[in-house]
């Protein structure tokens, strides 16, 4: 700046405080002084033109110092684009500098991996030999200052500790960092490399440092022999340089791997993806196969249960003639002698006649066992009938296979003697297959009708043992359940809970009938259908009226009957709507089988024969 704008700042403090107001403006950007790298124009004057740097430094320094026309506030406006210019150009020459530094630091040759000479180290003299310092002492001192070295190693010669040590901070970048920073400390305080060699002799106690370079890596010292040894010259451009390539392959490698285990990925889901799709298909038809066995299981259970029932009211039904016998010959015991040779007579012939139940007996149980082999075989006919299918469905197959053989044979020449000779063995074949497919026709369905003949059985022998059990206490392990029939102990047991009168137990009675005529309703049909899993159920309809009705005003365990009543009518009998008898498991609250019913039977009847031993 001019002499005469020191002057005018030293006299005139008002024009120094605007100069430095629209100086701050022009910093924040409030005013454009730049149009391009070169061109810059005057932002307070209306009709500028385009400028250098220095043409509008001048040009700001005459209105200032030389223009008797301009008035305060404009001098003060260019005194303020004055200082704005000069602080712009210290800035470019600043960065300029900085830049031709960095460069140099590029450039330069350093060791690598990064290392510190340490010099001037303190020693003491003991029995011929100098001793310092050890590197473990002056790295942990150094690293509580905050600088990370990773090994200092003193160096000793043949008179011992030379005063001298390298620092060794690593390959990383932060390294670097914390190498840069330790010399920078050094220099700071004047004690760097050439503050270290220009003492001329002088002695002190301070440590001098600075960052190992070409001259201490090519020097014949010990600290240029420890060099060579452990380290490379690099300059920073090429370490750099180095770890982008390293980093580059880094890269490009986990890229491939990356694309190769994508494509793997891509390859095991495809593979996922059909296994899927093919175990679906398996379990359709292996569910289809086990709903129709389960159907044919079913159907003979029931068909055996009905067998067992009939043979076993015949069985109760004799027994209970013998055992009114019994009862009046031993009523007549004591009559004369005459009365008891006929009745020694009528005994006898009352044992004969148990004699012949019991072979009756014996002929039900051996009528059971065939039952069960009969049952057993039943299922392996089920078994051989599905292979017979499979059998001619192979059969239709060759057959269509063979027609269609035929049919491109009367097309062809008659000349063709070759082609005429396989015609004739095609058709021998097809009349053969359609021969055999004829028989495989006939035993299926004679097989068919075996199993509805003895499915039939099986459901007349339930109903025999059904009627037979009839009169047993509903205690019994096996009995009959009348299926839809409602319970009325829970009504009665509600009814006492509110009060313990006779009349309040006869209503009880009275509404335990009126919903029973209700159940028995056909008309009346609360359920609702609905999808679980993919299968179609009916469950009820909690929203009907009567439901609710008898939700919100009754016991949860009234609720509970009417409702299990109800699902065994929808179940046994949604047709008529009455209550059906059923072979029950009383014990395990459950259809009973009708081996449990058969086995139930006859320990009965063995019970009841030791009974009559013990009374004869």
């Amino acid at each position: 700046m001019s002499q005469l704008g020191k002057e005018t700042r030293i006299i005139d403090p008002e024009l120094e405080d605007y100069k430095d107001k629209y100086y701050r403006e022009l910093r924040d950007g409030r005013f454009k002084v730049w149009h391009s790298e070169k061109i810059l124009v005057c932002p307070y004057c209306p009709d500028s033109r385009d400028y250098s740097q220095s043409d509008l430094l001048r040009h700001a320094n005459r209105i200032a110092t030389e223009s008797k026309s301009a008035g305060f506030k404009d001098k003060a406006r260019h005194l303020g684009l004055i200082a704005y210019l000069e602080r712009k150009l210290i800035e470019k020459i600043e960065s300029l500098e900085s830049s031709k530094i960095k460069q140099n630091i590029d450039e330069e040759l350093v060791v690598w991996p990064w290392v510190a000479v340490v010099a001037n180290i303190p020693v003491q003299r003991k029995n011929g030999k100098y001793f310092g310092e050890s590197g473990k002492k002056l790295k942990d001192e150094w690293i509580k200052q905050g600088y990370n070295p990773c090994k200092v190693h003193p160096l000793w010669s043949w008179r011992g500790h030379s005063g001298v040590a390298v620092v060794e901070f690593g390959k990383k970048w932060d390294g670097f960092s914390y190498a840069t920073m330790f010399v920078k400390a050094f220099e700071v305080n004047r004690h760097g490399r050439k503050d270290y060699y220009d003492r001329d002799g002088r002695k002190d106690d301070k440590l001098y440092a600075w960052l190992a370079r070409d001259e201490d890596y090519n020097s014949d010292s010990l600290v240029g022999e420890y060099l060579r040894k452990n380290g490379d010259l690099k300059t920073v451009a090429a370490i750099l340089k180095e770890e982008e390539v390293k980093t580059t392959k880094l890269i490009m490698g986990l890229e491939t791997l990356i694309d190769e285990k994508s494509k793997k990925t891509e390859e095991i889901e495809s593979f996922i993806s059909r296994t899927d799709t093919e175990i679906e298909i398996v379990e359709k038809e292996k569910e289809s196969m086990i709903e129709k066995c389960n159907q044919v299981r079913e159907q003979m259970k029931e068909r055996e249960k009905e067998q067992l029932r009939k043979i076993s009211f015949e069985h109760e039904r004799f027994k209970k003639q013998l055992e009114d016998r019994e009862k009046e010959l031993r009523a007549r015991e004591a009559m004369n002698d005459t009365e008891q040779r006929k009745l020694d007579i009528e005994r006898n012939m009352n044992q004969l006649a148990i004699m012949e139940q019991n072979k009756a007996d014996e002929r039900m149980l051996k009528l059971a066992d065939d039952q069960k082999r009969e049952k057993e075989k039943l299922h392996q006919r089920i078994i051989d009938l599905q292979r017979k299918l499979d059998d001619k469905q192979r059969l239709e197959l060759q057959i269509k296979q063979m027609k269609g053989s035929l049919e491109v044979m009367k097309h062809m020449p008659d000349e063709d003697l070759e082609a005429k000779k396989k015609w004739d063995l095609v058709q021998a074949n097809l009349k053969e297959k359609e021969e055999e497919l004829e028989d495989l026709e006939a035993l299926n369905q004679a097989l068919v009708v075996k199993e509805r003949k003895s499915n039939d059985e099986l459901v007349d022998a339930r109903k025999v043992l059904i009627s037979g059990l009839s009169e047993y206490s509903s205690r019994a392990l096996i009995g009959v359940k009348r299926m839809g029939e409602l319970d009325e102990k829970p009504f009665i047991a509600a009814a006492k809970r509110k009060g313990s009168s006779r009349e309040d137990e006869e209503n009880a009675i009275k509404l335990a009938s009126l919903w029973q005529k209700h159940l028995g309703d056909p008309s009346w049909h609360p359920f609702k259908v609905i999808t679980v899993d993919g299968q179609i159920k009916e469950i009820i309809d909690e929203e009907d009226e009567k439901i609710r009705s008898l939700k919100d005003g009754f016991d949860e365990d009234v609720y509970n009957t009417v409702v299990t009543a109800l699902n065994e009518l929808n179940v046994y009998n949604p047709s008529g709507r009455y209550p059906i008898p059923e072979l029950w498991n009383q014990k395990e609250n459950r259809k009973a089988l009708l081996k449990e019913g058969v086995e139930f039977l006859l320990k009965k009847w063995k019970a009841q024969k030791q009974k009559k031993r013990v009374y004869s």
